[in-house]
């Protein structure tokens, strides 16, 4: 997580992704966030920088929300996690050494780069702590932050989006000092996996399996348009529902067998095993996706809401809320940071 600017009481979180824009603004008042506007914005096929930084003012002037600061979100291929083990050291002694650290693992030009760490804990090994080594490419991080001050606002934080949804999750659901939860988040172009001990992330990882694969299995096997395959993936119109959920399943259990492996590779580094997962994202509303990934996985998967627990303002439905929560889950953690 990178802080630009000073913390502010009204905290704005702005979720770009590759399907569509998400706004989130946050107000905390005695100890207590409430949720006073939001804004979900498709971004079309073909869209282009320029485009897309019209697309965001529309968004905020949408819902007649200009902020002075906003938190921002990266992820993608721009973006490299790593959880490794490092000799003991303060976190003075390993921010100096960082740059020569991360060069080992991040296979990015390390002056291109962008890097933050956290320390985890003790390592297994003796005199060995874990390190969490977050790079990101400091191109797009800039295109970013410029975007933002063209449109008048400074950026205060950006945050890596799966540890911004882990930020929302804990922030309404404490979890115990055991406990071993998985996180998916199905989003358009890819699943981000995140697996948690506690309340602190020990892996991550990113899928290229996602929603756009459902939406061309399914015009691929019945032989319609974009448009209308991803109609029929949220269940719109006339469609053979079996078809539909034979397309589906195709896509899923490519997406199974890599988030199994993720937990295979988890439990043989950590001796843990992932006993909750909880999924959020687009691909949660279409019908039977949960109840297909808890067989394939042989855990319960529960769809959840990142708005519980988050008073809502007044001048707002809880209920349209509710809705489109799961979408919501990394601009309600990039706002929840303050």
């Amino acid at each position: 997580m990178i802080r630009f600017a000073g913390r502010k009481e009204e905290a704005v979180g702005l979720d770009i992704g590759s399907y569509s824009i998400k706004i989130i603004s946050m107000a905390r008042e005695s100890g207590e966030n409430t949720l006073t506007a939001y804004n979900i914005k498709k971004i079309p096929s073909g869209t282009t920088e320029l485009d897309l930084e019209r697309l965001v003012k529309e968004a905020f002037d949408e819902i007649d929300l200009h902020p002075e600061t906003v938190n921002l979100s990266i992820s993608g291929p721009d973006v490299l996690v790593r959880f490794i083990d490092l000799p003991k050291m303060t976190r003075e002694q390993l921010e100096g050494a960082l740059s020569f650290e991360a060069e080992k693992y991040i296979p990015f030009n390390i002056n291109e780069v962008v890097l933050d760490f956290l320390i985890l804990g003790d390592a297994p090994e003796a005199g060995q702590m874990r390190v969490l080594l977050a790079a990101a490419r400091r191109q797009p991080i800039e295109e970013r932050v410029s975007m933002a001050e063209r449109l008048g606002m400074a950026v205060n934080i950006m945050d890596i989006g799966p540890f911004a949804m882990f930020n929302a999750f804990t922030g309404s659901n404490p979890p115990a000092e055991d406990e071993c939860n998985a996180f998916l988040d199905i989003g358009h172009s890819r699943t981000d996996v995140l697996i948690s001990t506690g309340g602190l992330p020990h892996f991550m990882r990113q899928i290229q399996i996602a929603g756009k694969d459902v939406t061309h299995a399914i015009c691929r096997n019945l032989s319609v348009s974009p448009e209308k395959g991803e109609e029929y993936k949220m269940g719109i119109g006339q469609a053979d529902r079996e078809a539909v959920a034979q397309a589906t399943e195709q896509v899923l259990d490519g997406l199974i067998k890599e988030t199994q492996l993720s937990f295979n590779y988890f439990d043989n580094r950590y001796n843990k095993a992932v006993s909750g997962i909880y999924c959020s994202g687009g691909m949660t509303y279409q019908e039977g996706v949960i109840d297909y990934l808890s067989k394939g996985l042989g855990i319960r998967v529960k769809k959840w809401n990142p708005a519980e627990g988050i008073k809502i303002s007044e001048n707002l439905s809880k209920e349209d809320i509710d809705s489109v929560a799961s979408q919501l889950a990394v601009g309600i953690g990039l706002a929840l940071r303050g």
